[in-house]
């Protein structure tokens, strides 16, 4: 017998041990799509069914914001304070917003951005969903306006602004925030963060990730690789697990008892050494504005 031959004998041997696995799945199907389903089951059983409802390992997804092991896990919705965060849709896409008032929404400001038109979105094409989990949905609401950081809704000729500057507050048509409650933002001085995480607090991001967009989940312990000075604030370098889908999405330090907003997610870059960093406006850029909101 050949080399080859006994190849494709161990190949046929493979299949006749697996054909009765796969016969029901495959009825009435041609051989060749009943190889296709009988590959995708072998490979379906490797599934790491502890990440999330990933339909495959997550070292082979290479989803561009993973750093490293992907370290997102599923909470729970309806809990403190994964209730307060929502997923902002518009037509198909989404990013994700955090509750800083009754009827106000912080998020990144180029979710309201049009690549397409190349211009500001009006805000009625948004819908605020909260609880949202597999399709189900605790409560929405429409996208009344939205501000930029200085305080002003943008006008055709507003450009599009620079991750430092990347951050809105929305109004929303129903005071959601009244039922489902707001988040605190953290008071102490950020330079002071090392400090506070070298005693045990942590720093904790969630979101609507877009390649696993029907669940929320959290990264419950992520890096914070730098806290960068710009010309609007300070800026956070993070290695949060944070892909397309979480701009917009909370970064906490969690003490424990409490989560305080410290940041939210805007952009991920690629530092000197080409490797993958999250970057997020901190709670110096946007904390006296939701200090207004909550008032």
């Amino acid at each position: 017998m050949t080399r080859h031959s006994a190849r494709g004998l161990g190949f046929l041997l493979k299949v006749t041990l697996m054909r009765p696995i796969v016969r029901y799945a495959c009825a009435g199907l041609k051989n060749a799509v009943r190889i296709c389903l009988m590959f995708s089951f072998a490979a379906a059983v490797h599934v790491d069914f502890t990440r999330a409802d990933m339909s495959a390992p997550v070292k082979t997804l290479q989803v561009p914001g993973i750093k490293g092991d992907d370290n997102r896990v599923r909470v729970k919705i309806a809990d403190y304070p994964w209730r307060m965060i929502g997923r902002l849709n518009r037509s198909g896409s989404h990013c994700t917003g955090i509750l800083v008032g009754p009827s106000s929404v912080l998020t990144a400001a180029h979710c309201f951005w049009d690549k397409r038109q190349n211009q500001w979105s009006v805000p009625s094409a948004f819908h605020f969903v909260l609880g949202y989990e597999k399709g189900e949905v605790k409560a929405h609401s429409r996208i009344e306006r939205f501000e930029l950081p200085d305080g002003r809704q943008p006008t055709p000729s507003t450009k599009k602004p620079d991750p430092e500057n990347d951050w809105a507050i929305a109004k929303l048509e129903k005071p959601l925030g009244e039922q489902f409650g707001f988040a605190s933002v953290a008071h102490f001085n950020l330079l002071g963060l090392r400090d506070l995480l070298s005693t045990g607090s942590v720093v904790v991001q969630a979101g609507y990730s877009r390649d696993i967009a029907h669940i929320l989940t959290a990264d419950e312990d992520c890096e914070i690789s730098g806290i960068q000075q710009s010309k609007s604030g300070l800026l956070l370098r993070h290695q949060c697990d944070a892909t397309q889908g979480d701009s917009g999405s909370p970064l906490f330090l969690y003490d424990g008892k409490s989560y305080a907003l410290i940041g939210i997610h805007v952009a991920t870059l690629s530092n000197s050494k080409g490797e993958s960093e999250g970057i997020a406006v901190s709670m110096e850029m946007f904390g006296d504005r939701v200090f207004k909101q909550q008032k």
